[in-house]
Parts: C-alpha cells; structure tokens; sequence
C-alpha cells in the first residue's frame, strides 16, 4: 500500500468523524434556520466524504497502473501521455486556455511544442509541469458555495496557470499572493524564507520525484524563489479576466496563519475582498470557522 493511500485512509477517517459529528448536530438542532445551516454542513461533510473514498478508489487504480507499467515501457510511455491529456481536458485548465485572446493562445492557452506558459515566471514550460491551480482547493469543493459564493470549483476566476514548484508552494501555504492597490496587480509572497535561495527547478525535482520534468529553459533553470518574490502575475494582453480577489485574499488569511503556526516568515496586508462587497461578511464569517489546520488536508 502506498503513502498516498495511507494518507486518504485517514482523511477519511477524519471525514467519517466530521460526517457523524454534523448528522449529530443536525438531530439536535430545533427547528428553523439554524437546522438548516446545519442541514446544509451535513450535506457538505458527506460529500466531502464520498469525494475522498472516490479518491481513494482512483490511488488504487493508478498504484496498480503504475506497478504493472514498471515491467512494461510501453505501457509507461502510454500511461505518460494519459496523463498530459488528463491535465489538457480538466475542466479548469480548459477554461483557463479558453479565456485568452485569440492572438495569445499561442502563449497561454493550448500547448505549443509541449509547453505552456506559468502566470508568474512568464516561462514556457514543459505542459505537464504547468497546473491549473485551483486557488480555493478542489477538496474543499463542497464548500465553496457557502464559503465563497459562486458554485462552480472550476470557475476560471478560481484558478491560475502555474509552474509545479510555484503550484506546490502555493498549495502549501509556503507563498500566497496579495493585491497592490498602486500597481492594480497580484503580488507573490514567500512566506518559508527557507525557499528563497532554493532554485525552483531544484525544488520541483525534489518534490515532485518521478513526475518532474526539467525546463528546458536556461532561465527557468537558474531562477530562484527570491526572484519571484514580490512578482507580479502576467496576464494575456487583452484579457480582462482575473481571479476573485476575496478566494486569493482568503488563502492569503489561511497562508499567513499557517506560516505564523510553522514558524516561517509574517506578512500584513489590508484585505482586498472588494469586488464582491455582498460576500464579505460571509467569506469573513467562513475563515473565522476554518480550523488551523487547513493546510493539514
């Protein structure tokens, strides 16, 4: 059994809990708007649940692929391609292509030799090491209504095209990325002063093991997470299109909470939910309610 299937064992365990603590609490609740609320968290919990089981039964699937392709090169070489076409067809990721202009497609959208380009480095790069980040996490998806206000995970303004190692510090919480008033721009910040002088190409390697695929790049090669630090995000030229400020402030929120747990660096920033003024006090009410160790799922 691998590491990951362990992993999704106990998240769903912990799902189980979270599932059998919300039915309770549905039981007990009178009548009125607060049993609905919890009506509400008790559905969220149990698809939470199922989507973790679907994950599980998924891990399975591609251990044994992964095992049976060890003897077979063909089979490897068939199982690499699936998995580009995979990360060509998500949902998001389409949709992230399909925002561009026509005359920036070339650049942003579909692939061109193999590579796309990251919003942040501005490099292209190897398709499969670029990803389609959900800003708010595909595993909260069943919370994302009532968290955040729109219904759709895939929403293109809920996602940016990053290169592995930005992607993965990203999702860690070790960057998150704020708004600067004066420039109109969103802004990179490294929170694990650890990672500064670390290369990217260095990290992606060490985190992504077997999957990573070196740039070729000479830039790409040599840049730094210090280089990106304080970056701002580029956009196709003529696309107006750009993520909700109130999901990037959000994970700005849990980022600097997680960074403050581990020990890394502290930053301050006034929050930027102002496009969406109706949602404030819900999305401020939600983060309130999210546990420390969201970074922990």
């Amino acid at each position: 059994m691998s590491e990951e299937q362990d992993k999704l064992k106990l998240k769903i365990e912990q799902a189980e809990a979270a599932a059998a603590g919300a039915q309770q609490a549905y039981d007990e609740a009178e009548p009125g708007t607060h049993k609905d609320s919890c009506r509400q968290l008790l559905l969220a919990e149990k698809a939470s649940l199922l989507a973790k089981e679907k994950a599980l039964e998924q891990v399975r699937e591609k251990d044994l692929l992964q095992q049976r392709a060890a003897a077979d090169p063909d089979l490897a070489a068939r199982i690499a391609y699936l998995e580009e076409q995979r990360q060509l067809d998500d949902g998001l990721a389409r949709k992230l292509y399909e925002m561009c202009s026509a005359t920036q497609k070339a650049a942003y959208g579909k692939t061109v030799q193999g590579k796309l380009v990251c919003m942040l480095t501005s490099e292209a790069l190897p398709s499969k090491t670029v990803i389609a980040a959900h800003l708010y996490k595909s595993s909260w998806a069943v919370f994302v209504e009532l968290a955040l206000g729109f219904s759709d995970i895939d929403d293109v303004r809920n996602g940016l095209l990053l290169w592995q190692p930005i992607e993965h510090a990203f999702d860690t919480a070790q960057l998150c990325f704020t708004y600067d008033t004066q420039t109109n721009s969103f802004v990179a910040q490294v929170l694990n002063s650890a990672l500064l002088t670390e290369k990217l190409s260095s990290y992606g390697q060490r985190v992504m093991g077997a999957s990573w695929a070196a740039p070729s790049s000479a830039r790409a090669m040599t840049l730094t997470f210090a280089d990106n630090d304080k970056a701002a995000l580029s956009f196709p030229s003529g696309c107006e299109v750009r993520p909700y400020k109130r999901v990037l402030c959000y994970q700005a929120h849990l980022a600097r909470r997680e960074a403050a747990k581990q020990g890394w660096m502290q930053i301050n920033f006034d929050d930027f939910w102002s496009e969406d003024e109706p949602y404030v006090a819900k999305v401020q009410h939600w983060l309130s309610k999210q546990t420390s160790d969201a970074y922990g799922e």
